[in-house]
């Protein structure tokens, strides 16, 4: 069965460091899980000093970046293994865990996928993955885990807590800003623009709008059972046998039957009934938890941009009469 990626971006290093933590305490295999960042002061504060410097480091060199945090994430843990990564059109961030070893080979083979690519190929809808990677190039810290589907739950309520970033109020202010959803999209803007050329050409782009799914936590059901004891009072007749000593003054000749001048020991044993006490114990009632699924449509509602061109040509033509605006 294929194991479901599960995501969630903090603007905290440590906050994400602390979710790291939370999930393998959790029993989520160490190498499911994956950090990257792009924020190097909260990183530096937080003590973690096996990332490499790389504020200068070129595509090139990305190659070396990588295989520093390969090596150390050898048996060290998966936060004492950060390394430094330069990816092309993202630049330098700390990885560690299986998304660094995918970025590792996307970048030692030269592949075009980047960080998006390793997402989407993990079945992060793509929309979501350039989410993600703008919120890193802006400083944020990208916290994955594969989990089977019994540990779904339990890893997004780790992951779905304070200090995870709200991915759809943090795009539609990127939006805002200017940023149109696609990564890269400003720098390839600004190297176009650079130079002319003797034919130009003015793209016409449309967004389209392309809505996916993830799961996310809708609340939980928890029912915790314990003993607890109470009083109870039953009520039981019981019968006792009393020995009872009289002494009655007699007046008769002694008998055949008297013993005379001989020491007598006559016992006589008393008997009394106590209450016995035995428990059964008896299935009452039973509590059962499952699931069941509920289908539900909902509403997507968002703004797609698209270019419009005006075309004003002041050429006249044969009559002399100039041509309008279109």
């Amino acid at each position: 069965m294929q194991k479901q990626v599960v995501t969630a971006m903090f603007d905290s290093y440590d906050e994400a460091a602390d979710a790291v933590r939370q999930l393998k305490s959790a029993g989520i295999n160490e190498a499911d899980i994956s950090l990257v960042g792009g924020n190097q002061e909260d990183r530096q504060r937080s003590n973690y000093s096996n990332s490499t410097e790389a504020s200068e480091e070129t595509p090139s060199d990305a190659g070396k970046g990588a295989a520093v945090g390969a090596a150390l994430g050898g048996g060290a843990g998966l936060l004492a293994g950060l390394g430094m990564l330069a990816i092309p059109g993202l630049g330098p961030v700390v990885a560690a865990g299986w998304l660094a070893s995918t970025l590792l080979g996307t970048v030692a083979g030269a592949a075009t996928g980047g960080l998006i690519g390793a997402l989407t190929d993990a079945g992060v809808p793509e929309q979501d993955a350039h989410a993600y990677s703008e919120g890193i190039r802006r400083g944020g810290t990208l916290v994955t885990a594969r989990v089977e589907q019994s540990q779904v739950d339990r890893a997004v309520g780790i992951l779905d807590r304070d200090g995870t970033v709200n991915m759809d109020e943090r795009v539609s202010s990127w939006r805002k800003e200017g940023w149109s959803g696609t990564f890269g999209d400003q720098d390839h803007a600004r190297s176009q623009s650079v130079g002319t050329t003797r034919d130009s050409a003015v793209p016409i782009i449309e967004e389209n709008l392309k809505v996916g799914k993830r799961s996310a936590s809708g609340g939980r059901v928890r029912i915790h059972s314990h003993v607890v004891e109470e009083p109870v009072e039953q009520q039981v007749n019981l019968r006792d046998e009393r020995v009872r000593v009289e002494r009655q003054p007699v007046n008769r000749p002694v008998g055949s039957t008297d013993d005379m001048m001989r020491d007598r020991v006559i016992e006589a044993q008393e008997t009394i009934e106590e209450p016995v006490v035995t428990k059964e114990a008896r299935v009452k009632e039973e509590v059962r938890v499952s699931k069941e699924p509920v289908e539900r449509t909902a509403t997507v509602r968002d703004k797609v941009p698209r270019t419009e061109v005006e075309i004003d040509d002041r050429r006249q033509d044969q009559t002399g009469e100039r041509t309008k605006k279109v």
